[in-house]
């Protein structure tokens, strides 16, 4: 495999783990019992991930920017790579973003504590999640799942969109945030027609389903992801 697709499979796997890993207490705080984020739909959040090599792992950091700011472009864009590799020592940092979410409604159980805040060259980022990763078990392209740890649920609303991938076995994934990654114009008002641009593999299919109660999705202490070739992130129907 070339180093381009190896750097490829990291980069999406890394980001399938870390789908939607922002936590859900305010920066500094520590929290026990159900914690909420409301109204999140379509709202714009954007991630650093620093990746260090331990021994046969690797480490990744997720800092992002939910709750402190709307990660302004004009900010965003002039973010480099090789500086924060210098900052973190890290064998590469991912930027993650701009983001959407597309749930109304994320909450969670447990305890938790959002870890410091940094700057990052102007930008203010709170410190998520950390994760052990194996250099054995790199993700696999878009359309495949991927099993992560995960105690948060998401609420979509009643009457309001839920964008569906509908796998052969019919297994269904309701799309958690859309990303400005590979395509930077992309835009809440694309998803209901976003199948016809999608290179579905076979048998696969994207819908809309607009539920007629509130559709709450929980991880129960796993949860199932795909992505899609544009990085979108889809988590799997209970």
């Amino acid at each position: 495999m070339s180093h381009d697709g190896s750097r490829r499979r990291l980069r999406r796997f890394v980001l399938l783990v870390l789908a939607a890993a922002a936590a859900l207490s305010p920066a500094g705080a520590q929290t026990t019992g159900e914690r909420s984020r409301a109204s999140v739909r379509n709202a714009r959040y954007c991630e650093i991930i620093p990746v260090v090599r331990d021994g046969i792992h690797l480490v990744a950091t997720v800092y992002n920017t939910l709750g402190l700011n709307d990660c302004p472009a004009a900010v965003w864009d002039g973010i480099t790579e090789e500086p924060l590799k210098q900052r973190f020592g890290a064998i590469k940092v991912m930027r993650n973003g701009p983001r959407y979410f597309l749930m109304d409604t994320i909450t969670g159980e447990g305890s938790t504590a959002a870890g410091e805040t940094i700057d990052v060259d102007g930008l203010s980022m709170t410190k998520r999640a950390t994760i052990n990763l194996s250099l054995t078990e790199l993700g696999e392209g878009p359309y495949h799942e991927r099993t992560i740890n995960r105690e948060t649920r998401y609420v979509f609303e009643a009457g309001k969109p839920v964008f569906v991938l509908v796998a052969p076995n019919g297994s269904r994934y309701a799309m958690q945030a859309y990303a400005q990654i590979v395509d930077k114009t992309l835009s809440y008002d694309d998803m209901p027609k976003l199948g016809t641009r999608l290179k579905l593999p076979q048998g696969w299919q994207y819908t809309v389903l607009v539920p007629d109660k509130d559709l709450v999705v929980g991880a129960q202490g796993k949860a199932t992801v795909v992505q899609d070739e544009l990085d979108n992130t889809y988590r799997k129907l209970n």
